[in-house]
């Protein structure tokens, strides 16, 4: 009888990011002689620690040669049902230190590193309730047609997000899986998924290299798509066109 095989998405792998549990907020205390009043701040605004998204950064540079043109990994945030962008901001805030992170009109920003705020463990504070918001990884080669995707540069997305992912698991989850896979590099195991998004809602996604062709399973929101990363018969250069409603 043939060994059963399991597949291992991402979404199911970092769930854990939907439930961390950040920092409470603290509200700004006003007080005169006889009243203190609280101001409350947003609700859990702690969207990870710098430290695990540090190894997210770590994970770029350690696979780079996935996608060897592409720029500095960025990050996205997007907005859910209970969250708006407007007015939405980002900082790293450590004991003593606190960097503002720019964020561009489509909720993108580039994380810098920094040695203090490092060794103060500070986390990424949003100035709103992080339970409205959600992250991806992105990763652009030069030179990929519009409206099109690198599988190499999804390997690469891949490879950072399961980095930071790896930091939310416990120990015995990540041997767990580990165990599973025969490997430490998950995105390479042959059943992995990642799931990957477009900006634009779609109605199918390939992945094509040459004759090969693949058509990839786009979820109900009809902009996440599911990319199978360690299929091998499919190099770097392998691109997902989309097809779009």
């Amino acid at each position: 009888m043939g060994r059963a095989t399991r597949s291992f998405p991402v979404a199911l792998l970092l769930a854990p990011l939907a439930s961390f549990a950040g920092a409470a907020a603290g509200g700004d205390d006003i007080a005169d002689a006889d009243h203190t009043i609280t101001i409350p701040g947003p609700k859990n605004p702690t969207l990870l620690p710098y430290r695990y998204m540090l190894a997210g950064l770590d994970a770029f540079d350690d696979h780079h040669d996935l996608a060897p043109t592409a720029k500095p990994v960025r990050f996205r945030l997007r907005g859910n049902a209970d969250g708006a962008m407007d007015g939405l901001t980002l900082a790293i805030v450590g004991a003593t230190t606190t960097i503002p992170v720019p964020l561009a009109a489509d909720g993108g920003f580039v994380l810098p590193r920094d040695e203090a705020a490092e060794d103060e463990d500070a986390d990424l504070i949003l100035n709103k309730s992080k339970r409205g918001y959600s992250w991806n990884a992105d990763v652009r080669s030069d030179g990929v047609p519009e409206g099109m995707r690198r599988l190499g540069d999804l390997r690469l997305e891949c490879a950072v997000t399961t980095a930071i992912g790896k930091k939310l698991l416990t120990w015995t989850l990540r041997m767990q899986i580990t165990a599973l896979t025969l490997t430490t590099d998950w995105c390479t195991h042959k059943q992995f998924s990642y799931g990957g998004r477009s900006d634009t809602v779609i109605s199918g996604a390939t992945l094509v290299w040459g004759e090969q062709r693949l058509a990839l399973k786009v979820l109900r929101d009809g902009k996440s798509y599911s990319v199978p990363t360690g299929n091998k018969a499919f190099p770097d250069e392998a691109l997902v066109e989309f097809t779009t409603k």
